[in-house]
């Protein structure tokens, strides 16, 4: 193998395909079952050609559209190569794919990407793993059905497309459970970590998808949650400035007094005295 980081073992195949398949189908164009070390790195500025990766092992990072993604053991990589992009092993790294193009592709990859992404999930997903070893298994044997390869590739993306379904589902799940956590508990000093914790998700993640979701971080969701609760508090008790400030998850009341002032632009006081 030329490619660095490829190591021995692995296998490449090739497939010239037929005008007509060009012209009417999705088509295959070369394909591979690669064991790498972490030395393993590809980034282009165009290759006219989709791609999928199947990771059974290891880890890799994905770079496209300025974006940056993580697949672990058992994730599978969708990319439009015609695009800048970049995918690399993080160390010792089993990963089966092949390019193809034709028919929907464009417009199947950017559907799925503005849903999901390039990265999914096969935990529990048997289906797609076996449609990429029918294809590799062609492209080995050198006997690909171009009718048959096409349609595997189309089942492959009709399985995405539930994939990206149920993700969006999990993703709301997990966002609505982030947000009963601290409105239950923003008057105690909680932090991202301790929210990431409780919807099982790494603190960088999580943040990154509580911002994609909600236009703001969690942090900034916490603090305008305090505020507006406290705004209740002015308005409807007679509860104290330091009284409100503790109730509503400050540390001090200066704390609360300038962060109040600088969402509001009035300062506690002033608020409480405004007439509506």
């Amino acid at each position: 193998m030329k490619e660095k980081g490829v190591l021995p073992r692995s296998r490449i195949y090739f497939h010239t395909s037929s005008m007509f398949a060009k012209q009417s189908l999705y088509y295959l164009s070369n394909a591979g079952s690669y064991f790498s070390s972490n030395l393993y790195e590809t980034k282009r500025d165009k290759y006219e050609q989709y791609l999928f990766i199947h990771v059974k092992k290891g880890t890799m990072k994905v770079k496209y559209e300025d974006q940056e993604f993580i697949a672990t053991e058992n994730s599978f990589i969708f990319l439009n190569c015609y695009h800048p992009h970049l995918y690399k092993a993080l160390e010792n790294t089993v990963f089966d794919w092949f390019h193809f193009s034709g028919n929907a592709s464009k417009e199947y990859f950017d559907l799925l990407f503005h849903k999901s992404g390039c990265v999914y999930s096969l935990e529990n997903h048997w289906i797609i793993p076996e449609y990429i070893r029918r294809i590799l298994t062609m492209m080995e044997n050198n006997k690909v059905d171009e009718h048959a390869a096409s349609i595997i590739i189309h089942k492959i993306l009709y399985e995405l497309d539930k994939l990206s379904n149920q993700t969006n589902d999990s993703r709301e799940e997990t966002i609505i459970r982030a947000i009963s956590y601290i409105e239950n508990n923003y008057s105690e000093d909680i932090s991202l970590t301790a929210i990431a914790n409780d919807v099982k998700l790494s603190p960088y993640h999580f943040s990154r998808l509580f911002k994609k979701q909600m236009n703001c971080s969690p942090h900034q969701y916490l603090i305008n949650y305090r505020i507006n609760n406290a705004k209740k508090l002015l308005y409807n008790t007679k509860l104290s400035i330091k009284e409100i400030a503790f109730t509503c998850g400050f540390n001090s009341v200066s704390h609360f007094t300038t962060t109040f002032k600088k969402h509001v632009d009035v300062s506690p006081n002033k608020f409480r005295e405004t007439i509506f």
